[in-house]
This record gives structure tokens, C-alpha cells and sequence, in this order.
């Protein structure tokens, strides 16, 4: 994750941008449906998943991993159709 002097953290390979004031709206419609953001958070995630694992931070990893079945889930139409959310 790379950071400005403007207060953005940008991903690389996506050019998602974090503002601080968690204002991310702009940056959600560049994603072409609701699944490919799912898929999006769901490679975060596990990314992050692993990190707390090799940091033997188990309940962060297991947490973390609850947050990525369910953004796999409804990036791969799994879950989340319209109706379905609960």
C-alpha cells in the first residue's frame, strides 16, 4: 500500500483510493458490478488473513476469514442476490 501527502493509500494493481475520511463512494463505482468489488474485498481479506496467521494473531485470522467466505460467496453469486441478504 502506498501513501500521499494527500492522505490516499492506493492498492497496486487496482487503483482503488482510501481517503481518511473514509469517504470511498467516487472509488466504489469504478468496479463494474457489486461481485467484482465482493472478489476485490475477498483478495484483501485473505491477504490480510494470512498476515495475522504468520503473526499467530488466530482470532484476528479467523474473524478475517469470515470476511473473506462472505465477500467469495457473493463474488461468485453465492450469495447476496437480490432478496437474499440477511
Amino acid at each position: 500500500m502506498k501513501k500521499s501527502g494527500t492522505g490516499l493509500a492506493y492498492m497496486d494493481g487496482r487503483s482503488l483510493a482510501v481517503r481518511e475520511n473514509g469517504d470511498i463512494a467516487e472509488d466504489i463505482g469504478r468496479f463494474a458490478s457489486r461481485q467484482d468489488l465482493a472478489l476485490y474485498i475477498s483478495d484483501v481479506t485473505l491477504q490480510m488473513r494470512n498476515l495475522a496467521r504468520a503473526a499467530d494473531m488466530h482470532f484476528l485470522a479467523y474473524l478475517l476469514e469470515m470476511a473473506f467466505q462472505e465477500a467469495f460467496d457473493i463474488g461468485n453469486g453465492r450469495r447476496g442476490q437480490k432478496g437474499a441478504d440477511a
